[in-house]
């Protein structure tokens, strides 16, 4: 008695149109997932920037910001500036005593980052704080900051996943250039949307 089974032609096509659906569906699920992370962050700074201006209408200024130095000394609130710190913050403030927001999030792009736990929240820049703590000889770019982005400053991670040195440079995600690419996302007083800023130092 004869048993029917694959051949070995038809196993191997089989697995061909598996590994070919796989090639196609795979790239889709990442760009899926970045669109959400994306989404969510820009909902979060949202979130973050509303909470900021009720903060300043109740205390008349912007929440202060606190660094984490290279060495992953934490100072809040920051009283020197340095290129080289891995990170610029705004602590609870804004969520004790007062609940300006119920909880700061945590950036979801910033899974490479590493430092202190609070390294995972968004950047944060109060620039006229930033612009004293230049001291008496400021940078030739100091002047510029607060006529560019307004009076704060928040910065993702954005899918490559290095933050900081990107809005610097001012290059923001586009998801136009593919799941990771370059570019931080932005938010500031100023503009309500992640978008290159033509004033920007």
């Amino acid at each position: 008695m004869r048993t029917s089974a694959f051949t070995l032609i038809e196993l191997l096509i089989v697995v061909a149109i598996i590994a070919i659906l796989a090639l196609i569906a795979v790239p889709n699920f990442l760009e899926a997932q970045t669109r959400s992370k994306v989404s969510r962050c820009l909902t979060d700074m949202r979130s973050l920037a509303t909470a900021l201006e009720a903060y300043a209408v109740d205390n008349d200024a912007y929440p202060p910001y606190g660094r984490i130095s290279p060495t992953d000394a934490i100072e809040y609130p920051a009283t020197a500036n340095a290129m080289t710190d891995k990170m610029c913050f705004v602590a609870s403030c804004l969520s004790t005593p007062v609940a300006y927001v119920g909880r700061i999030g945590e950036d979801p792009f910033s899974g490479l980052l590493r430092g202190p736990e609070i390294i995972h929240q968004y950047e944060y820049l109060n620039l006229t704080q930033h612009v004293a703590n230049f001291g008496a000889a400021p940078p030739p770019f100091a002047p510029k900051l607060i006529p560019a982005w307004g009076l704060w400053r928040m910065v993702g991670a954005g899918p490559d996943g290095d933050r900081g040195m990107d809005v610097k440079q001012n290059r923001v995600y586009d998801p136009t250039n593919g799941t990771v690419s370059d570019g931080d996302l932005v938010r500031c007083q100023r503009f309500p949307t992640s978008t290159i800023n033509a004033d920007a130092p």
